[in-house]
């Protein structure tokens, strides 16, 4: 079975960015989306790197909340375990954490 470096990234988001978004990290990482995804691939600190990035983005999604409902968000205990693979993920290829708080939250 083949896969190419783009679907493997957007297969393990596991949630729907924009495919844009994600072509943008593959190309500021230094990947080509084209190529074969491989066990070469998934090691490289560019990988790793692409793959934080997107997860990041999902932690910096916009949050919704009116009435302790909300609209296309992650829970809080979601977010967490999610900023601790994208932490995890950043020091493996020795680059900084990033924080703990989203950048865009409205609603309480």
């Amino acid at each position: 079975m083949s896969k190419t470096v783009r679907q493997a990234l957007i297969d393990e988001v596991h949630y729907p960015i924009p495919v844009g978004f994600i072509e943008n990290k593959l190309i500021e990482r230094g990947l080509n989306g084209g190529n074969e995804y491989t066990i070469e691939v998934s090691r490289s600190p560019e990988w790793k790197g692409a793959l934080a990035d997107c997860l990041y983005s999902l932690f910096q999604a916009v949050s919704l909340s009116e009435s302790d409902k909300s609209i296309g968000t992650l829970s809080d205990e979601d977010k967490k375990r999610l900023l601790v693979r994208i932490n995890s993920l950043y020091k493996s290829i020795g680059e900084d954490s990033v924080g703990g708080q989203p950048m865009v939250y409205i609603g309480g």
